[in-house]
């Protein structure tokens, strides 16, 4: 089976407010998530149509949380600062321009120490070329519907994958 390519979407939300306990420094949470998107492509009649298979949390990487310490909110300390603890310029940028808005929104008191929360969402979308026969019992996919099975980029007959499920007592 082709991945004919891998794409990366990142959704990203900020949102901040003072600080509700004592503290002398602002404080930036990050919580991040990945999921896989699989899409299938058909180019068989000759248009290339895209049929999405499902999306699932990615079991190649797990989500995190990680929470730093802001002493201000200049565009190149956020982002110096991300890029040390993420390892990751593009990601950094993209946060850091989001992170320097809400620090200065104007309905926050300037000079107060703030609380910055951050969500992540980023998803992998991998697109597969359906393929003409089923993995299980090799016959052509004309005559059956096709399915998948979550974790696997196979394609099999839904009886087919139905039988061998029962068969393997999963």
């Amino acid at each position: 089976m082709d991945t004919k390519s891998t794409e990366r979407f990142l959704h990203i939300r900020a949102t901040a407010r003072v600080q509700s306990y004592s503290s002398y420094s602002s404080e930036v949470v990050i919580f991040q998530n990945h999921h896989v998107e699989i899409l299938l492509q058909d180019k068989r009649s000759g248009s290339c149509l895209i049929e999405t298979l499902g999306s699932y949390l990615d079991p190649c990487r797990e989500g995190s949380t990680l929470s730093l310490d802001f002493d201000n909110f200049t565009p190149s300390y956020i982002f110096r600062r991300l890029a040390k603890e993420l390892n990751d310029s593009n990601l950094s940028r993209y946060m850091r321009d989001y992170i320097f808005d809400e620090s200065q929104r104007r309905d926050l008191p300037q000079g107060q120490p703030l609380l910055i929360t951050v969500l992540v969402e980023s998803t992998r979308r991998v697109y597969l070329e359906r393929e003409e026969t089923c993995a299980i019992c090799l016959d052509d996919f004309e005559s059956k519907t096709m399915s998948m099975f979550p974790g696997c980029y196979h394609q099999f007959h839904r009886e087919c994958l139905c039988e061998w499920i029962v068969r393997r007592g999963i």
